[in-house]
């Protein structure tokens, strides 16, 4: 089944841009993975960039997902400690979503958000792992720069009407843009319907 999605990011006032993201069409499902260096610094940047492409090229398929993804995760702060901390605890938050079907199974390490919107609420989620339905609804994967800038009613308005993920993690980030924070943090959005 393909999903449409949509993304957007900004660098906020950070000097690198230390969010990434991947999108992957499994042969039974899709997958979103989002990273955040957390720090400001090509560090930040590189191990953001290696824990998606890492999660992402070991997941082929949404079958077991839930222990498919914990492994994935292992591997990747595996290589982090290996490739970019030298055994150093990374500073690194994480979040992937596997979708099949009507359902989605999640993972998240970290401060990055999964929001889940029934077209008329949102549910943030954060660290943790689950699933959930997701007939009828709209998922958000983001960084924490998305909920410096903007409230719970913004998100909500934004994700709102029948648009294309794409569009609508545009306006996102142009309203992120729009409150002009002396210290905004790299934002980023990937929306899949």
């Amino acid at each position: 089944m393909n999903r449409r999605y949509g993304n957007a990011q900004t660098i906020g006032s950070n000097v690198y841009q230390n969010t990434y993201f991947m999108t992957k069409q499994l042969r039974d499902g899709f997958l979103a993975v989002l990273a955040d260096g957390t720090i400001d610094s090509v560090t930040g940047a590189y191990g953001a960039i290696l824990a998606c492409e890492s999660i992402a090229k070991g997941m082929t398929a949404t079958e077991d997902a839930e222990k498919e993804l914990e492994r994935q995760f292992v591997r990747a702060a595996a290589l982090l400690h290996e490739r970019l901390y030298k055994g150093r605890m990374p500073r690194m938050s994480v979040l992937a979503a596997c979708f099949a079907g009507d359902g989605m199974v999640y993972r998240s390490v970290g401060e990055l958000s999964l929001v889940n919107f029934d077209g008329r609420h949102v549910t943030v989620m954060e660290e943790g792992a689950g699933q959930m339905e997701k007939r009828g609804r709209l998922t958000l994967l983001c960084s924490p720069g998305i909920w410096q800038a903007l409230s719970e009613i913004d998100v909500e308005k934004l994700l709102s009407g029948s648009g294309h993920p794409y569009k609508k993690a545009q306006n996102m980030i142009e309203a992120v843009n729009r409150r002009n924070l002396k210290d905004q943090r790299s934002a980023l959005a990937v929306i899949v319907t």
